[in-house]
């Protein structure tokens, strides 16, 4: 039993035990020291009691206050409203949208928060008020949730635009039904600069007469008032109608907890005041001094009274009802699973399972609910894209499935839309702090909520994402007036040019016929398909109507497409000799014939884009490009014409292309033609310098013979001559001529006379003269220098 009893040791029956034990033992204790320190144990007890009340406020109100500070903290760090009063945004083009984002936020609190009165934040640049789900001016919120002569527009204005600190005040709150009430104001100020005007406020109301009943029982337990003073000392909250007394304004409440006695309403009373421990606020009780003794009195008598019926009965009651209240626990945690039970050996007693299992079942519900929300709208888009494709489950009447998704319709003629959104740079570069994935959610976010906004101003529009495409199922209003195919081409370009401007998104629309069966979305859908097709025709960013194309195809319809052979060979040879003009100018005559002058089908279109693209790889191949990475025909860029989806992105694709290609050819080009050239210089090069060898010994041999000999002026001849061996002509000339000299010197024993003739020097004295520039010695010098 002993063992039993100590794996319990944590069950709540012991500590019941424990409890009643103190309990029959607490009178005989009580009256020994009210025997011994009569009225210092009175005192004590009554202060002591007092506190607890004090505690109790305390704990209730601020209980009621924590969801104030929550909310306030909420709406102040809340990124939409910190953008707004800090960035500036007025006159700005995204002001009103900014404003809108903050409401539905302020809406979402609402909900969250059942017991807040009302909160509203005041934009002090553009003097406006936003509230749950709208959007005011200053003027108009404070006579919505105010307007009271005791408490002016003026006093109002200057209270949320003064600089203070967060702060709470008594204001007046106007009810529904135009009745006004006391009320509990939170005020907080958005302020970027100490020394100039708050940006704006935030103000969070909490109606007094919610928080009455917990004061009241207060008061009805020890005959007092109890009051709720803010910083200043202000009265907030009273449990009767009582007016700011000189006694807490004058008094400093400087301490977080105390007493004192002072003259109240003519008789002497004691003031208890306790200070919270979550606001800057006060509790305050107020008694008759009367009153406080006289309970004191019947609690000792009551006392003498307890400590004979607790040792006469205490025994037996105590068994008794630990039983009794126990049993209905112990059956409650028998229904729970047996992990539950076990946790009583972990340290855990009964009441805390119990709280840890309801603790999970809200949790639980929580996310069902989440999940349910998140599974209706996937079903919901699921459902839509069955029923724009005819894939509905015939066992369920479409009639019976639309109000399952929160869907209806008011006549029975139906449209579709089609949307595709285009490369969005500009959209993508202007989010900051997200990844592509959230960007691109974000984009079809706001394309789909514009676009149903713009759809249900006139009739009925509900969107969903098909095929990596956006679509919108359009219902008309019965207004009197069939709904026509202007009409939703004029609803798409408003929807197409305000997110143009506002978000620099773009896209193209396809519109369908008009149909009188919602049986016949599914043919809609595929002529908005249909008519999504002849983008490649038509080109990006229109609006492609089918009724427009199938009007056009009931008419005189080329049945080929102008390229001719002889066009495409032209086209060819000027890529291949670089003439990108006359290539570019060839190509724009094709495009223009096809697309400007003869209008060609889509299937036509199509086999005109591989056309061009098979052009392009023959040329390519005889140029021999195609399998150059770094040159603009490479097989990459052919990859690029077939990922075209429209002629006119095709047409650009190929017009860079052809600027690439005959650039290159042209760099070729040059580059052979710099090569042969080099090679012709050197090839004369080598026959000047075979010529001068072997006709040195001529006399006449100079630069204007040389320059006859090969056809070209000799200054000219001699540059070329210069820059491919890096000196002169003549001076080539002079250097062979001493290099016959010096062999002749050197293995012949004849006169300097016959050796300048037989060099080609016209005399003795021009051979001493070049002999002694290049060698700095005369002939007969070198001589004697190689004869020794």
């Amino acid at each position: 039993m002993f063992n039993s009893i100590w794996m319990k040791r944590r069950s709540v029956i012991l500590t019941w035990l424990f409890s009643y034990v103190a309990i029959l033992f607490l009178p005989i204790l009580i009256g020994v020291f009210v025997y011994r320190e009569s009225n210092a144990a009175l005192e004590d007890e009554i202060h002591r009691a007092n506190d607890a009340l004090l505690k109790q406020v305390r704990e209730i109100m601020d209980n009621e206050f924590e969801s104030v500070l929550r909310l306030n903290t909420e709406i102040t760090w809340n990124t939409k409203v910190q953008d707004l009063m800090y960035a500036n945004k007025l006159g700005r083009d995204d002001y009103q949208y900014s404003l809108y984002q903050v409401a539905m936020d302020f809406k979402m609190y609402k909900t969250f928060y059942p017991q807040i009165t009302g909160f509203y934040v005041y934009y002090t640049p553009g003097d406006t008020g936003i509230m749950p789900g709208l959007v005011r001016s200053g003027k108009d919120v404070y006579e919505e949730v105010h307007n009271n002569p005791d408490f002016s527009y003026d006093d109002w204005l200057s209270m949320i635009t003064s600089r203070k600190e967060p702060a709470f005040v008594p204001m007046v709150y106007r009810g529904v039904n135009g009745s006004t009430h006391r009320s509990i104001a939170h005020i907080s100020y958005f302020t970027s600069n100490l020394d100039t005007k708050p940006e704006g406020a935030a103000v969070i109301l909490v109606d007094g007469s919610k928080l009455l009943a917990a004061l009241q029982n207060v008061q009805l337990f020890n005959g007092g008032e109890v009051l709720v003073l803010n910083k200043e000392n202000q009265i907030l909250l009273s449990s009767s109608e009582t007016n700011q007394h000189p006694v807490l304004t004058n008094r400093v409440l400087s301490e977080d907890q105390g007493f004192f006695h002072e003259t109240y309403n003519g008789q002497d009373s004691v003031f208890y005041y306790i200070a919270s421990q979550k606001t800057n606020l006060k509790f305050v009780t107020i008694m008759p001094s009367a009153v406080v003794w006289q309970k004191a009195i019947n609690v000792r008598w009551i006392t003498y009274i307890s400590i004979i019926l607790s040792i006469l009965g205490g025994s037996l009651l105590t068994f008794f009802f630990l039983k009794k209240n126990y049993n209905p626990i112990k059956q409650l945690i028998h229904t729970f699973t047996d992990e539950s039970a076990g946790r009583l050996h972990d340290g855990s007693n009964e009441f805390q399972i119990i709280q840890h299992m309801i603790s999970n079942t809200v949790n639980e519900k929580e996310q069902v609910k989440i999940r349910l929300k998140q599974q209706n709208y996937l079903l919901r888009s699921n459902f839509m894209t069955r029923l724009l494709k005819g894939r509905l489950d015939n066992q369920i009447p479409i009639e019976d499935a639309l109000p399952a998704f929160d869907m209806h319709f008011d006549s029975e003629q139906y449209a579709v839309l089609l949307l595709y959104l285009e490369t969005n740079n500009q959209f993508f570069s202007s989010i900051k702090g997200k990844n592509e994935n959230e960007k691109a959610k974000l984009l079809q976010f706001i394309v789909a909520n514009v676009v149903e906004e713009i759809m249900n101003a006139r009739h009925i529009g509900y969107m969903t994402e098909i095929d990596d495409m956006l679509a919108c199922i359009i219902n008309f209003r019965e207004t009197g007036q069939a709904g026509s195919l202007t009409e939703l081409r004029q609803m798409a370009s408003e929807a197409q040019q305000f997110l143009k401007n506002k978000f620099q998104i773009e896209l193209t629309v396809s519109i369908s016929n008009i149909h009188t069966s919602i049986v016949d979305l599914s043919i809609a859908y595929k002529e908005s398909v249909d008519a999504m097709e002849y983008k490649l025709i038509m080109g990006r960013k229109e609006i492609i109507s089918f009724h427009e194309i199938q009007n056009e195809a009931l008419g005189e319809i080329p049945q080929g497409y102008y390229y001719p052979l002889q066009v495409e060979q032209q086209l060819i040879n000027f890529l291949k000799i670089g003439e990108y003009d006359r290539a570019k100018e060839t190509l724009d005559n094709i495009v223009d014939r096809n697309l400007k002058i003869n209008q060609i089908s889509l299937p036509l279109a199509r086999c005109l884009m591989f056309d061009l693209v098979s052009t392009m790889l023959k040329a390519l191949h005889e140029i021999g490009d195609t399998q150059e990475e770094s040159s603009g025909g490479s097989l990459k860029e052919i990859e690029k014409l077939t990922a075209c989806e429209t002629m006119q992105d095709m047409h650009e694709q190929l017009t860079e292309m052809l600027k690439e290609v005959c650039s290159n050819n042209l760099a070729k080009r040059k580059s052979t033609l710099i090569q042969i050239r080099h090679q012709d210089l050197q090839t004369l090069t080598q026959n000047i310098v075979r010529f001068i060898e072997e006709n040195y010994q001529d006399a006449d041999m100079n630069i204007s013979m040389i320059g006859l000999r090969f056809d070209m002026k000799s200054t000219y001849l001699s540059k070329l001559f210069r820059e491919q061996t890096g000196e002169g002509l003549l001076d080539y000339m002079n250097k062979v001529r001493i290099v016959k000299a010096k062999e002749l010197i050197e293995s012949q024993n004849i006169t300097l006379n016959d050796i300048s003739s037989l060099v080609g020097f016209s005399d003795v004295n021009a051979l001493i003269r070049i002999f002694k520039k290049y060698e700095g010695v005369t002939p007969g010098k070198y001589k004697e220098m190689y004869l020794k």
